[in-house]
């Protein structure tokens, strides 16, 4: 099974996963996919075989272009901005860049989608798109590498068979990025055509180079046979018959179980303390000691609710990092004991009582005040004018 040959890698962050459309854009049956659509457009003969991807996109160019680009980018942002329409399109389209976003032993991600989809959800602000963009590689953060430009800079994007041909002379340290993470990591593809040109050419000056050092890598293909099985086991590729989905909440269920991540029965749960501690919190007047004791109390609670459920969805933090954050404001909380700030006693317990139960994956009702006097959290309110 392709979880447990991968678990190990992944949690130790020795996984690359190399995204398509199909994981994506294509992702869903709901209307004409880009390939469809620009062969219907451009009176693609039917009495030829069936195009590549760059040689249709010749072909656009050159009948109805003039050999220009214009016309086939503008097609392209019609139909990428349906993607970004709430509804069921967008749900279908960042299904499995959620699902990887929520991971976050998934740190390296390379892609040859135009569409933004898959840094918006790991919350990547600067994809690296051309050359240049190396310089804000950061190895402490996501990245995501984009060989064939992006749809936000319309100049970058590679469709034709002329751009597959200049695509590597182009961009050539992104392309020697990419040829030291084949070289050391593990590449998962999904949602992916490995018959790009430029792909090829890169993978086997890798493979060749390494010979039968070279590190195995996996595809997650739902529709292959055993002659693909076959060939791409020769090219140093598995190929697994299964959907990105599935496997991507196989592994999730795994990590659960090893308590790496929390399941999402606590999450939902954390979800309805905030909702319950936020609503106490508008209503809470600060007329007195204790309703401001337990104001400052619930913003500590709030503020740390929110950081482990964004944490958590983008895949940011691990366990571990909370753990640390525990510890610093277990810190925080003696010293504002030891100084007899009530202010930053109250505010730091909250914060405190959320990450002691996120590490602990404690699913008991969280106190809502705070006792201005005993200095700890408690269940009911406690009126009180002097600390």
């Amino acid at each position: 099974m392709l979880v447990e040959r991968l678990y190990d890698e992944v949690i130790q962050e020795s996984v690359v996963v190399f995204v398509g459309a199909g994981s994506t854009t294509e992702h869903s049956q709901d209307g004409p996919r880009f390939f469809d659509l620009i062969k219907r457009k451009a009176s693609y003969p039917e009495s030829l075989p069936c195009p590549s991807f760059p040689k249709l996109m010749e072909y656009f160019c050159n009948e109805l272009d003039g050999g220009q680009h214009n016309r086939l980018i503008r097609e392209a942002i019609s139909y990428l901005e349906y993607f970004f329409l709430p509804g069921e399109r967008r749900n279908a389209a960042t299904m499995t860049s959620d699902l990887l976003a929520e991971i976050p032993w998934f740190n390296r991600l390379v892609t040859t989608n135009w569409d933004p989809l898959i840094e918006r959800s790991l919350d990547v602000l600067v994809p690296i798109v051309e050359d240049r963009d190396l310089a804000f590689w950061d190895d402490r953060k996501r990245q995501v590498l984009k060989i064939h430009g992006c749809i936000t800079r319309p100049y970058s994007i590679i469709a034709t068979e002329d751009d597959y041909e200049r695509c590597i002379g182009q961009s050539p340290l992104i392309f020697n990025k990419l040829r030291d993470l084949m070289a050391t990591k593990t590449f998962l593809f999904m949602g992916y055509s490995m018959r790009d040109q430029d792909f090829q050419e890169v993978w086997s000056s890798i493979t060749k180079a390494l010979g039968k050092f070279a590190k195995l890598a996996y595809a997650i293909d739902p529709q292959s046979t055993e002659e693909n099985v076959r060939f791409w086991k020769k090219q140093g590729i598995q190929l697994f018959k299964t959907y990105d989905i599935a496997f991507l909440r196989c592994l999730r269920e795994k990590l659960e179980e090893g308590d790496l991540l929390p399941t999402r029965t606590f999450l939902n749960f954390l979800h309805s303390q905030r909702r319950r501690i936020l609503s106490t919190h508008l209503k809470l007047r600060q007329n007195s000691d204790g309703a401001m004791a337990s104001s400052m109390y619930q913003d500590g609670l709030l503020h740390a609710l929110q950081d482990v459920l964004s944490s958590t969805v983008l895949g940011t933090k691990q366990k571990s990092d909370i753990e640390s954050e525990l510890a610093s404001v277990s810190r925080a909380v003696r010293a504002s004991m030891d100084s007899q700030d009530p202010i930053e006693v109250a505010y730091w317990n909250g914060h405190q009582e959320v990450l002691r139960r996120f590490c602990s994956r404690d699913k008991t009702a969280i106190p809502m005040y705070f006792h201005p006097r005993n200095l700890v959290p408690v269940s009911k309110f406690v009126q009180s004018r002097a600390w």
